[in-house]
């Protein structure tokens, strides 16, 4: 019982601190609708963040060190393993060509990548900063922004499968809900924000 009003509250007090700096994006933005979103996807040279499909919420992470073990984590619902699959299905017919998939190394991400993209890599920075302290979560955030700098998709979009916390550390931007993509491009040193597909803003 005390565990879990630890966590609501630091929760509550993550939301109070963070909403405020949401409305400011920490990186430019040149925000697209979702159909122009589409038709840059399919031409290739951007980012995507896509943050986790939906998951099972009566479910809890209980060990942040060891990632292997999805008995002691949030895992995607039924539901997120089917809104998963579809969004990668939808990606494949739309021809939006995937090149780099990265994923954060807990099991909600990992499967996530799996069902949608197939083939792809963990790297341990991506994992979930929010429960980390103030310091860790800080250079999760920053390690995100790095790694994006660094890409070097041109004829095809690199994607990196993480969590809420980090992309809204890193970036400025929250990635709501679960399941959406993010966009970016990347332009000289900067990291440009494009907008957000969410689940159901996808063609039928």
């Amino acid at each position: 019982m005390k565990n879990s009003f630890v966590i609501t509250f630091k929760t509550l007090v993550y939301i109070c601190c963070w909403i405020p700096i949401s409305l400011s994006l920490a990186v430019p933005s040149e925000t697209l609708s979702t159909p122009d979103l589409i038709k840059a996807l399919q031409s290739g040279g951007h980012i995507i963040y896509m943050r986790h499909a939906n998951t099972d919420r009566t479910q809890m992470d209980t060990d942040g060190d060891t990632f292997d073990d999805c008995d002691n984590q949030r895992n995607l619902s039924a539901e997120g393993r089917e809104q998963a699959k579809r969004i990668g299905l939808i990606i494949q017919k739309l021809r939006i060509p995937i090149g780099t998939v990265l994923s954060s190394p807990y099991c909600r991400t990992k499967e996530t990548a799996k069902l949608a993209f197939g083939q792809f890599g963990v790297v341990s920075k991506l994992q979930y900063s929010f429960t980390k302290n103030s310091e860790e979560f800080k250079r999760l955030g920053a390690d995100l922004l790095t790694m994006m700098k660094k890409t070097e998709a041109e004829e095809k979009n690199d994607v990196f499968v993480g969590h809420s916390a980090n992309l809204k550390d890193g970036l400025g931007v929250w990635p709501k809900p679960e399941g959406v993509l993010v966009v970016f491009k990347k332009s000289g040193e900067d990291i440009i924000f494009k907008g957000m597909i969410q689940p159901d803003e996808w063609p039928k």
